[in-house]
């Protein structure tokens, strides 16, 4: 047995001295917490490991939700990563990552991934039915010759399931967030000559069924999940190829409270393109301020004023737009076709500070890098000219 050596003796013999003179104790400091234990204990983040009351309602103010999932008054996003509406997987708002400041509210901005949530302090929402949305954008072209006009509606609406709340790997509670919804796409031109053979439908449609799911696994690492399955076609055909199947699956990594890395893909499902990386980080340095510094959907979001019961947010947002759809060619060939385009706007938001409200946005853009493609041709590739391009949404 190894001998003690004298340093409980002398530990007793301090504590039975303090009993006499407490002016000649002094406290030990405590020991420094790692730079990991620092971010898991911000207050930022909650108590995401204290364990749901006993009494939890899915359906009623709820707790632990420091990572919330999007609010009701999410917008439609200004990306088009999926193309008809948003992507797959899509919210309509993403986690704030600072506290409330100011004037009570987390930097909002409808569009993606950004974003409007309370401050999570237990008092996170989740109701069955989340919002609805719907947008409409008008991409100028007169029909003449390969200036083609698009005008683009589209609807959702967001219903909430509890899902894996009680899992160690769901810190947040995110709930399961199932969206159907409706697009449709009224296209103007091409001209079709014997020498310039592109053509399209008069119009296409969108059915689609979406779910998406953000979990926390950990104070640090999370995910961005989601699936979109649906029918793009003009109705004159339904074929194999008018089914698609979209997705997403995004990492997250907390690099400090006010910061967020992603990486992870976005799967397409059009002819072209079928696949794309999705990386970058987010950056809320302000209550005012939002920087979603990401591909392939970048946008910087400031808030400039309040009016009553809305703040009034300025943005700047690219996207890679287009889609993909079947119909039935002038010559009778039934064809899938893709339209792709890359889009650069600026526009403005108002955001209820509630939960509950409603929410609009208007923009400008220019729309470059157009073209059609035409799987079984021809022609394979068809360029279109640059555009201008007007969008306006409305949320409640």
């Amino acid at each position: 047995m190894r001998r003690r050596g004298p340093f409980p003796f002398l530990v007793l013999a301090a504590l039975a001295g303090a009993a006499d003179g407490v002016a000649q104790t002094v406290p030990l400091p405590a020991p420094a917490p790692s730079s990991l234990d620092r971010i898991a204990q911000n207050p930022t983040f909650g108590a995401p490991l204290a364990p749901p009351p006993s009494s939890w309602d899915p359906y009623a103010p709820q707790a632990g939700q420091w990572m919330p999932a999007a609010p009701a008054t999410g917008m439609p996003a200004p990306s088009a990563l999926g193309g008809q509406p948003g992507y797959p997987g899509w919210q309509p708002g993403a986690p704030s990552l600072v506290p409330t400041q100011g004037t009570g509210n987390t930097p909002s901005s409808l569009f993606p991934q950004g974003m409007s949530t309370q401050n999570p302090t237990m008092q996170q929402t989740m109701r069955l039915y989340q919002g609805v949305r719907g947008s409409w954008a008008y991409i100028f072209g007169d029909g003449n010759g390969t200036s083609v006009g698009i005008n683009e509606f589209d609807t959702t609406a967001t219903f909430a399931l509890p899902f894996f709340y009680h899992s160690q790997a769901n810190l947040n509670h995110a709930p399961l967030l199932v969206t159907p919804g409706f697009g449709l796409q009224l296209w103007n031109g091409p001209e079709t000559t014997p020498t310039m053979l592109a053509d399209l439908p008069p119009s296409t449609y969108d059915v689609f069924l979406d779910a998406a799911w953000n979990p926390q696994f950990t104070p640090l690492f999370g995910a961005e999940l989601g699936i979109r399955v649906g029918i793009f076609t003009n109705w004159d055909v339904l074929v194999w190829e008018s089914w698609r199947i979209m997705g997403r699956a995004i990492g997250t990594l907390q690099l400090t409270p006010t910061m967020q890395g992603k990486a992870g893909i976005v799967y397409l499902d059009r002819n072209q393109v079928k696949l794309l990386p999705a990386v970058g980080l987010t950056w809320v340095p302000d209550a005012n301020s939002r920087y979603d510094i990401f591909f392939p959907a970048p946008k910087a979001a400031r808030r400039f004023t309040e009016m009553g019961r809305h703040s009034v947010w300025g943005f700047v947002a690219g996207e890679y737009g287009g889609g993909a759809w079947t119909f039935r060619r002038d010559t009778g060939q039934i064809s899938p076709f893709d339209y792709n385009d890359i889009r650069v706007s600026v526009g403005a938001e108002w955001v209820p500070k509630v939960p509950l409200g409603l929410a609009g946005s208007f923009e400008v853009g220019y729309v470059f890098y157009r073209q059609l493609f035409y799987v079984d041709g021809p022609p394979q590739i068809q360029d279109l000219p640059d555009s201008l391009m007007l969008r306006l949404g409305l949320a409640y």
